[in-house]
């Protein structure tokens, strides 16, 4: 099964996750890039006014894969909004795809991730997969918002590789 993974990173989370999972799956790989610099309040105003961000480029071969793994942050329990630009491009060109998030903020899952995505592109989802840093953060037994918001992969590669192995793990299950 011919992969392609779509990733947007602001953190730097999303990105580390997406490349060791490509490295790991035998996927091409395609970074999302906005033409301007993102900031805290472009992400507030962009969720808030369900603005769509000018991207660099957007691929256009997806006919070529079987399965497209679109990977990124959740930004107030909502697809990021750089994510939800590839979208619009891409939703006739789409078959079988699956999401997955390195999210922080959130103390618990995001519910209505699924739903947003079926929404906005069209049809139903392989998977969605939702690994909030919530039950990453060993700095309190309590994290707060801020804990799991400023949670950095780069910092713990014992949990990056706990994360790779369980994305790799579930998308090898698909080939079966």
């Amino acid at each position: 099964m011919k992969k392609l993974i779509i990733y947007y990173s602001h953190t730097g989370n999303n990105a580390l996750l997406a490349e060791k999972a490509a490295a790991g799956l035998g996927a091409d790989i395609f970074r999302l890039m906005e033409t301007k610099p993102r900031t805290t309040k472009t992400i507030v105003a962009d969720m808030i006014f369900n603005r769509y961000p000018e991207l660099n480029d957007i691929p256009d071969n997806i006919f070529d894969y079987d399965l497209v793994i679109f990977m990124g942050p959740v930004w107030m329990y909502h697809v990021a909004s750089p994510l939800r630009t590839c979208f619009k491009h891409v939703k006739s060109k789409i078959g079988k795809y699956a999401f997955v998030s390195m999210t922080g903020g959130a103390l618990g899952p995001n519910t209505k991730i699924s739903s947003e995505l079926v929404k906005r592109l069209g049809k139903k989802l392989v998977i969605n997969l939702d690994l909030n840093s919530a039950h990453l953060c060993t700095i309190n037994r309590n994290p707060t918002t801020k804990d799991t918001g400023s949670y950095l992969l780069s910092e713990h590669p014992d949990d990056l590789a706990h994360l790779v192995k369980i994305v790799v793990e579930v998308f090898k299950k698909i080939n079966k």
